[in-house]
């Protein structure tokens, strides 16, 4: 989890710069993911559209977009998958003097259901008192859904 961690970060640093310019426009941060569509089960060989809520880390922060990665390419981490939301500022603002009510920016990603065994998603919620990533973990199984039973 913490090579996942160093390649989400690695990515996250990735920021755009001006020419004229020697450091970084922006500063990318991770915020909480605080809510999710994720279905009650999947079919296989289908595409979903996984739809998140996630919390910007105050007003002048931007959401960017949602970041998902698959733990790595063989089958059982390819079923892993580690969600955040994205969020930006100016690199060169030091204070943040704005005030919003509604802090909360959706986003998405598709995935296509390529196993037929459950798929973990861990959405990203913070870091602890030693600055370890803290995830909420939703499992989701793969299969048809269960008929309904007539009532007797």
């Amino acid at each position: 989890m913490k090579k996942f961690l160093f390649l989400f970060i690695a990515a996250l640093s990735l920021t755009a710069c001006d020419v004229d310019d020697d450091g970084p426009g922006t500063v990318q941060v991770l915020a909480e993911v605080v809510d999710t569509t994720l279905p009650e089960f999947f079919e296989k060989d289908k595409l979903y559209d996984i739809k998140i809520t996630y919390l910007l880390p105050d007003a002048c922060h931007t959401g960017i977009g949602v970041q998902a990665m698959r733990e790595g390419s063989g089958e059982a981490e390819r079923r892993k998958i580690y969600v955040g939301g994205v969020a930006s500022r100016p690199a060169n603002q030091t204070t943040c003097n704005l005030e919003e009510d509604d802090l909360e920016v959706e986003g998405s990603f598709s995935m296509r259901v390529d196993s037929d065994q459950p798929y973990t998603f861990y959405l990203w919620t913070g870091v602890d008192v030693d600055g370890e990533s803290v995830y909420d973990e939703v499992v989701v199984p793969v299969g048809e859904e269960e008929p309904a039973t007539p009532q007797e």
